[in-house]
């Protein structure tokens, strides 16, 4: 039996937007109870990202309290872990009531990092894009270009 959870066990991802109205100092409390939620459902946890405030690409709105609030900015965080799929749906139904979450995504990925490697822009880290060589010029024709442009402007 314990052979059949472990195969019906899967890998998920968490990102998510939480309000900017909390305030850097309680940031960190709570991340730890947003995690406490997920250790509550009994997820193994593989990696995260400590939440960053970012400005928003365009201004998303979200009803707490019923009240309709418009955000422009958030903490934008990330945790990948495994579960169940019965698990992830019921994080899922969590995250949806829990107002401190502007929004968030959660998708079932793989175990590996999928993070892609930063690029070093600059002279030392970039490589210098070949430029075609010059064409070898041929001795020009003058008779030949005249007629070539009378025939166009006949």
């Amino acid at each position: 039996m314990e052979s059949e959870k472990e195969v019906r066990t899967g890998v998920y991802e968490i990102g998510y937007l939480m309000v900017p109205s909390i305030a850097e100092e309680n940031l960190g409390g709570e991340v730890t109870a947003f995690k406490d939620i997920l250790s509550e459902h009994g997820v193994t946890f593989i990696s995260d990202e400590y939440p960053k405030m970012i400005e928003l690409a365009y201004e998303m709105s979200r009803s707490i309290a019923n009240k309709k609030q418009k955000f422009s900015y958030g903490y934008f965080g990330w945790v990948k872990f495994e579960c169940t799929p019965e698990v992830a749906h019921t994080l899922k139904n969590l995250l949806e009531k829990n107002e401190k979450i502007i929004r968030y995504l959660l998708i079932k990925t793989v175990r590996e990092s999928t993070l892609s490697a930063k690029r070093a822009y600059g002279k030392e880290g970039s490589k210098r894009r070949q430029t075609p060589k010059a064409e070898e010029s041929l001795p020009i024709n003058e008779e030949v270009i005249d007629k070539e442009i009378d025939a166009l402007v006949v």
